[in-house]
């Protein structure tokens, strides 16, 4: 596998970031806090999930807010994935994607792409720096060897657990020195049950009488109870009724002669008379009720001052009243508009004050023309950086220009003063031709002379090569100014324009920066302006429904003519609520007098009502008839409460008390029954004792247990150790199988893993250590000189290497099996500057098989390490 490229969407400080790699060796430079570690989580992250809340100082959320999560572009066996990740649940939302085959491929297949390496397996070895390796130092020697049979046999982490597991459940189970493993425990509950029945078997005859003795006593102590609950039961009945005789003798007293009870005087009569007293008492209170109102109302009827006024106008009025509650609304509807009003025109008067020039708004653009002055002023920003390029363009043509002036020396041209010389060998030749003999030397001396003369005038440049260069300056100059007067009537034509539509809109002392805030401003004044037209419109509306009406209702009562709104509207309702209440008061006194008849009415019947009802009873009044009342509710209670002591007695003590002829003869049955129940508790006293005694002897021969119950505990006891055995034989040999199938599993890759980490160890430490050795119980290094040095007596940058070599042999070697970049994250943080400098070059050697990316802040290794991609996260 190698990574292509790196493009984070939000992760710890960075986000919009992208990183290319390449295959081979990739440096990222950047000092502390400049992300290194914040890139190593991201990677991490990506492939095996985002770390849940819980923890969140790994999760790397983004500082600025932005969207949590990235992708990674890779290649696996030819093959260009990319995969994503953001947030979400289970570890984050992820899309994977084969780009070489434009398909999508499930979530899951992730996994599978990456396996046989895990989220630990990448923690452990591919993802390095300075607290992992660290670990080794203060690791024991069981730990490395178990990380060096992970690394020999890839996934597992799972097998070694279980293996720690069962090992853990089989000491439970039983150790040879231990007292609390169940097995242990078991063992000596079992040597002390057998001493138990070893005791059993020398008592057993004597436990046998014992027991038959037992049997009998219990047989006469259960007989003796029956026959003392029985005797406890009659002197129970005779004491009872001793405790009774007083009631007994009150039951006597009250003899049961009854008389027959006189009709009319029961207690529903006694209830009959009670309401149709209430019934007058109630129609009398009601008829005098009746006669204070009727008085009430007669005496109100009295009319105010300003009734009477009414009474005189109440044709105008009335209208009025009528039309009172839609003024009044809007009289509400009138303060409302005027605050509204006023402030419309506070926070138009704002709009004014800033923008309106000369007590003039300026207009509106129309959508063209906002499009337009969008185009203008783009182009014109365009045409004013062209301008400031070219200006610097020419200021540094205009100086070297300066730097370009000739000497003295540089303007004379020793050849170009040749020139006339030139001109006239040429003319003489040409001359002297003509007299030559001989037509053909007169025409090679013509040409020749000719050929002199143009020689002289445009062969020999009269220039210098100094004035040759400022002639080229000169020309780029002019050039360059050219476009500066082309680009300064370009810019003033744009700015005429903008100046144009600003006159035209009433903008003109505003820049045309300005112009969009001023539009936003602009169309706010004429939403405000229209409002307030809608308002004052509504106002005045309003305002002639208000003051109509006041002036209609000031002309009707001019008593009122001094009065605002509100004190109209008072007035009006107080006229309204005295109409309203005369005309109820014509109808109450109609009402109650109506009542008073309907009440004599009724306080005559229902006074009838009760003359009637004594005279059924020959009474004249009604004292006489709760005399009479009373007299038949004593007999009924004497009657009564004879039926209630009989129910006290019972019916059974009842009866035996009535065979009873004096007190003493019933306290005469009672001493004897609690006589026969002493002497039954002594009986059953001694038997108690002698069957205690017996108890214990019995208690001392099988203190250890019976026989049949020691042996069937010796047997339950030897079958729960059996299995106990049995699972602790299971736990401990799947343990060793563990350990077995994985050194199996590790050993055609342990020893190759072990020799390559020998080699780096030895080019880390300048071959001071030239070997590592790994047994079943140790972990060793081999020294120069022949000593041999366990993990423990190693420095700790000495250890950190040992670990460095080893994760790194087993990232060469494991290649083909487990694809998986090396990240490096300031690991060489206890390294001396000769061995980082060795760990460099072991890492540029390296990264021909392997991709490494190395995050550190290092400057040298910028210098001292060949590759093709160095990133500096500080850009």
């Amino acid at each position: 596998m190698a990574l292509k490229r790196l493009t984070i969407y939000g992760f710890g400080k960075f986000h919009d970031r992208t990183f290319p790699l390449n295959t081979g060796l990739n440096i990222l430079l950047g000092p502390n806090e400049a992300g290194k570690s914040t890139l190593t989580q991201f990677i991490g992250a990506i492939f095996f999930g985002f770390p849940t809340k819980k923890h969140p100082e790994l999760r790397y959320e983004p500082l600025d807010g932005s969207r949590f999560g990235g992708e990674i572009a890779f290649t696996q066996d030819g093959t260009n994935y990319l995969v994503s990740r953001v947030d979400g649940p289970h570890g984050g939302k992820v899309t994977l994607r084969n780009v070489t085959l434009d398909l999508a491929l499930p979530a899951t297949a992730l996994a599978r792409i990456l396996a046989p390496v895990d989220a630990q397996l990448f923690s452990n070895v591919y993802a390095i720096n300075e607290p992992r390796l660290g670990t080794v130092f203060a690791a024991s020697k069981q730990e490395l060897i178990d990380r060096l049979r992970h690394v020999g046999a890839v996934g597992s982490d799972f097998w070694l657990a279980q293996a720690h597991q069962l090992d853990g459940a089989a000491d439970d189970l039983y150790k040879p020195q231990g007292r609390k493993p169940r097995l242990n425990q078991q063992l000596q509950e079992y040597q002390d049950l057998t001493e138990k029945l070893n005791r059993a078997n020398t008592s057993y005859t004597t436990y046998w009488e014992l027991l038959q003795t037992q049997q009998q006593q219990r047989s006469q102590q259960t007989e003796l109870q029956q026959q003392l609950a029985v005797q406890r039961q009659v002197a129970s009945q005779y004491d009872q009724q001793l405790s009774l005789w007083s009631t007994y003798q009150q039951w006597l007293a009250l003899d049961d002669t009854t008389t027959s009870l006189t009709s009319g005087f029961q207690q529903s009569d006694a209830t009959a008379l009670e309401r149709l007293t209430n019934q007058v008492n109630a129609t009398a209170a009601t008829l005098q009720g009746d006669q204070e109102q009727l008085a009430g109302l007669q005496k109100q009827a009295q009319l105010p001052p300003r009734f009477q006024q009414y009474l005189l106008v109440a044709a105008q009025v009335d209208p009025l009243i009528a039309q009172l509650p839609d003024v009044t609304i809007a009289a509400r509807e009138r303060e409302r508009l005027q605050t509204e009003q006023a402030e419309l025109q506070r926070q138009a008067s704002d709009i004014e004050h800033q923008y309106a020039k000369h007590g003039q708004m300026p207009r509106a653009f129309s959508l063209a023309t906002t499009q337009q002055v969008q185009e203008l002023m783009a182009s014109l920003s365009m045409a004013n950086q062209k301008r400031r390029r070219l200006q610097q363009e020419l200021n540094q043509l205009n100086e070297q220009y300066r730097k370009q002036q000739p000497t003295r020396q540089q303007r004379k041209n020793p050849l170009a003063d040749k020139q006339v010389g030139w001109l006239a060998t040429g003319l003489i030749v040409l001359i002297g031709a003509m007299f030559l003999p001989g037509t053909l030397f007169k025409l090679v001396g013509a040409l020749l002379g000719v050929a002199v003369g143009y020689y002289g005038v445009f062969i020999v440049d009269s220039s210098t090569p100094a004035s040759r260069q400022m002639q080229t300056l000169a020309e780029d100059i002019r050039d360059v100014q050219a476009q500066l007067r082309e680009g300064g009537r370009d810019s003033d034509h744009l700015t005429q324009q903008l100046d144009d539509i600003g006159d035209a809109h009433g903008l003109s002392d505003l820049a045309p920066e300005q112009w969009n805030a001023a539009q936003d401003a602009i169309v706010t004044w004429d939403r405000l302006t229209q409002r307030l037209e809608n308002a004052a419109e509504q106002l005045a509306t309003v305002t002639t429904t208000v003051t109509g009406f006041q002036a209609a209702v000031q002309q009707a009562l001019p008593a009122v003519a001094t009065a605002d709104f509100t004190q109209l509207a008072r007035e009006l309702q107080d006229l309204q609520s005295t109409q309203q209440r005369l005309r109820t008061q014509e109808s109450d006194v109609t009402a109650v007098a109506s009542r008073l008849k309907r009440d004599q009415v009724a306080v005559d019947q229902a006074q009838q009502a009760v003359t009637t009802f004594l005279q059924t009873r020959n009474l004249r009044s009604t004292d006489a008839f709760y005399q009479q009342y009373q007299q038949v509710r004593e007999q009924g209670n004497r009657t009564q409460q004879r039926a209630a002591l009989a129910e006290q007695l019972g019916a059974q003590n009842l009866t035996a008390l009535q065979q009873v002829t004096s007190h003493e003869d019933l306290g005469q049955r009672a001493r004897s029954a609690t006589a026969q129940v002493t002497d039954l508790q002594q009986q059953l006293d001694t038997v108690t004792e002698h069957l205690a005694t017996i108890a214990g002897q019995l208690d001392h021969l099988t203190a250890s247990g019976t026989q049949a119950s020691l042996r069937q505990k010796l047997a339950n006891l030897a079958a729960q150790m059996q299995t106990t055995t049995q699972q602790w034989l299971i736990d401990r040999l799947v343990s060793q199988w563990i350990a077995a199938t994985l050194a199996a599993a590790s050993g055609d890759r342990l020893p190759q893993i072990v020799k390559t980490a020998s080699q780096f160890y030895g080019k880390l430490t300048e071959n001071r250590y030239t070997e590592i050795e790994l047994t079943p119980t140790t972990l060793r290094v081999k020294r120069a000189d022949g000593n041999w040095r366990a993990v423990g007596q190693l420095s700790r940058g000495t250890a950190e290497q040992l670990d460095f070599a080893v994760k790194l042999a087993f990232a060469v070697v494991m290649a083909q099996q487990v694809a998986m970049p090396v990240i490096i994250d300031d690991g060489f943080v206890n390294f001396d500057a000769d061995r980082r400098q060795a760990a460099y070059q072991l890492l540029a050697t390296i990264s021909g098989d392997i991709q490494v990316i190395l995050l550190t802040a290092d400057d040298e290794v910028a210098d001292k390490l060949p590759t093709e991609n160095l990133i500096r996260l500080t850009d």
